[in-house]
């Protein structure tokens, strides 16, 4: 990724990230290419919530993306239980987002889990009850083992 892109999502430049789009629309495009984190991924991690829905109106399809650990950007807002960030990732498309596997098959459900953050628990598991019966590839646990 664009070292300028980088460091526009880890500090949540709204500006910068206008700017580098208007200059070469490519460089949001061209993020993703790599198994690396793109710059949704870094502004789920930092929760820049403004940042997140400015690249969401320009490349929705970064939201799919898993990086390099296999986590997807909703796998990272779930696990940080960033309630914000979470809706605007499931506002792309709810029904899809939430199942996106993994590494090891794990849903960002067994992550919210793992980490405990219940509102979070409770919204995802609102949109697919039958999410809590999904097993993780490694050894086989739902998120009634991982709890």
């Amino acid at each position: 990724m664009d070292r300028r892109l980088f460091e526009a999502a880890w500090g949540g430049d709204l500006i910068v990230l206008k700017r580098l789009a208007n200059e070469d629309p490519r460089i949001i495009h061209s993020s993703s290419l790599i198994g690396n984190d793109n710059p949704l991924h870094i502004a789920c991690m930092t929760s820049h919530l403004g940042f997140v829905k400015e690249l969401i109106k320009l490349k929705r399809n970064l939201a799919y993306d898993l990086n390099a650990d296999g986590l997807s950007p909703l796998h990272i807002s779930a696990a940080n239980g960033d309630f914000n960030i979470l809706k605007e990732l499931l506002s792309i498309n709810k029904d899809a987002l939430h199942m996106v596997e993994g590494k090891d098959r794990r849903i960002p459900l067994h992550y919210t889990v793992i980490k405990g953050r219940l509102n979070i628990v409770k919204e995802l598991i609102a949109i697919d009850p039958q999410s809590i019966e999904v097993a993780t590839a490694d050894r086989g646990e739902t998120v009634l083992h991982l709890a």
